[in-house]
């Protein structure tokens, strides 16, 4: 299925803020998963509801992640997927797992985990180490390794900063 080409005067883009408080964490599960094949699980329609989840979310992604200092509470919220996640998590194992008992309840500085375009990366911004560690000894019990990069964040640019 190809995409669609967005129309010709929306070909610009727009910067967004981002709070330099918000750090991320990219996890990679060490196996191949083509983006043909995770978009084979994607169903051709989804529901209204579905869609207005998202879109709602994405409105308020976009603002939440330029405040200083960061909500975890709304931007965790604004992270939350009906469209993407629930039939491509299937593909990647332990992610399921990783989504549901990674929080910021139980790692303190957590701000969201989202599966990162048709994967398998998983992205978690905050508490980074304890995240990145608990994440791979979930993917290990899968039988999954899993490597983890550190980055450092800007509204004008990006840098890798600490990979294992």
């Amino acid at each position: 299925m190809d995409s669609p080409h967005p129309p010709h005067v929306i070909g610009h883009y727009v910067r967004f803020g981002w709070s330099e408080s918000i750090k991320a964490v990219a996890l990679i599960p060490r196996f191949e998963l083509s983006t043909a094949k995770a978009r084979e699980v994607s169903p051709l329609s989804y529901s209204r509801k579905d869609l207005v989840f998202n879109l709602q979310r994405l409105a308020v992604l976009t603002t939440a992640l330029g405040q200083s200092p960061p909500d975890p509470d709304l931007i965790y919220e604004a992270m939350k997927d009906k469209i993407h996640q629930p039939c491509r998590k299937a593909l990647i194992p332990g992610l399921p797992e990783v989504i549901s008992s990674i929080t910021p309840l139980t790692h303190p500085g957590l701000l969201g985990i989202c599966l990162s375009g048709a994967g398998p990366t998983i992205l978690a911004t905050g508490g980074f180490e304890a995240i990145a560690e608990d994440a791979r000894a979930i993917f290990k019990r899968q039988g999954i390794e899993v490597d983890w990069k550190f980055y450092e964040c800007s509204a004008r640019h990006s840098s890798q900063i600490i990979c294992h």
